[in-house]
């Protein structure tokens, strides 16, 4: 039996206001978990701020100069467990 769950899947995904819109030093590559369904007309780092969604320049993750808060934030909703990672 095959069970659809009824939320839609949210994307981690890196992005920067396209060149033009702002100023080098405001074009940092912020972290967004984004509705893989959605179609909101503005999306919402995880530092809390907002973009257009058409304003953005999505990019690989590593690209550009990282939002120290986004970085920041990027895995706090994961679990940690050190010695899982140590392989205890």
């Amino acid at each position: 039996m095959i069970i659809q769950d009824s939320m839609t899947a949210n994307v981690l995904m890196t992005g920067r206001l396209a060149p033009g819109r702002a100023g080098e030093s405001r074009r940092v590559v912020h972290v967004f978990e984004v509705d893989a369904a959605g179609s909101s007309p503005v999306v919402l780092a995880r530092c809390g701020e907002t973009l257009p969604r058409t304003h953005v320049e999505w990019l690989a993750p590593g690209v550009g100069m990282p939002c120290e808060s986004c970085l920041g934030l990027a895995g706090a909703d994961l679990p940690r467990s050190p010695l899982s990672e140590l392989g205890v």
